[in-house]
């Protein structure tokens, strides 16, 4: 077997280690293995792969590496704009149906054809049919407040 294919080979397998771990490290020792590939490619010998995978992987952490923690804390830095699960609910609107009396006896509201148990942010009595806004949540229970319509 030719050595340019034993170094895309693992060029390859760390590329899926890269995506299955996230560890930058992986993505640069993957380029410094594409590097040596393209040198045994070449015709280059094996003191010249071994230059070109150390150079590769040098010039990945200089270059690519630092692109690769911005784009990640970018996202990171994004994440509530993708609210998901109970945070995704604050704010919506919601239809009463079972009315609100007091904690002991909690209402239901219905959001999405789902159909959640809720209390009044205030403690009032909150009426079937009434439009509320989800204002928080404990737990799952939803804490709604009364909208104007």
């Amino acid at each position: 077997m030719d050595l340019w294919i034993i170094w895309l080979i693992a060029g390859a397998v760390l590329l899926i280690i890269e995506l299955l771990s996230g560890i930058v490290a992986t993505l640069c020792v993957a380029v410094g293995c594409i590097a040596a590939a393209v040198a045994a490619l070449a015709g280059t010998g094996i003191e010249l792969q071994l230059a070109s995978m150390a150079a590769g992987i040098i010039l990945a952490f200089i270059f690519i590496a630092p692109m690769v923690n911005r784009m990640r804390r970018r996202k990171s830095g994004r994440r509530e704009e993708y609210n998901s699960n109970m945070n995704a609910l604050i704010g919506r609107e919601a239809i009463m149906t079972k009315e609100y009396v007091s904690e002991a006896e909690p209402g239901r509201a219905r959001i999405d054809g789902d159909n959640w148990q809720v209390r009044s942010a205030d403690g009032s009595p909150v009426p079937r049919g009434s439009h509320v806004t989800v204002t928080g949540y404990e737990s799952i229970i939803l804490i709604v407040k009364r909208t104007e319509q």
